[in-house]
């Protein structure tokens, strides 16, 4: 069973995500996140093997968010979810040990990850 925690700053889609998270099976919900200071709190508490984290929130990136829960987490893998146009150039300037790429249907991705 992988542990995900979700981290989004949009309330609806961060639901619509823990939603998906919740009804894959050989996934279990750790943890949901809307804010920097949640991320980095249930990161630490609940260890997760994997994070879904959106990387388009502007303050998120000045913070380099995704970079610092690499480094609490340096086992996980993190998954830049972004909305940009290139995210393959999105990816190449990930600051962050395994940067990851969502461009498939998110159903499939998730059953990517219980693999």
């Amino acid at each position: 069973m992988q542990r995900v925690l979700v981290v989004e700053h949009h309330a609806q889609v961060l639901s619509a995500l823990a939603d998906l998270v919740i009804e894959e099976p050989g996934l279990e919900l750790s943890g949901i996140a809307g804010s920097a200071r949640e991320a980095i709190s249930l990161a630490r508490a609940a260890q997760p093997d994997v994070v879904l984290i959106d990387v388009d929130e502007p303050s998120w990136k000045a913070q380099g968010l995704d970079r610092m829960i690499g480094d609490l987490l340096p086992q996980a893998r993190i998954v830049r979810l972004t909305a940009v146009s290139d995210p393959q150039m999105e990816c190449l300037e990930s600051p962050t040990n395994t940067p990851s790429i969502l461009k498939t249907e998110v159903r499939e991705f998730l059953r990517s990850i219980t693999e």
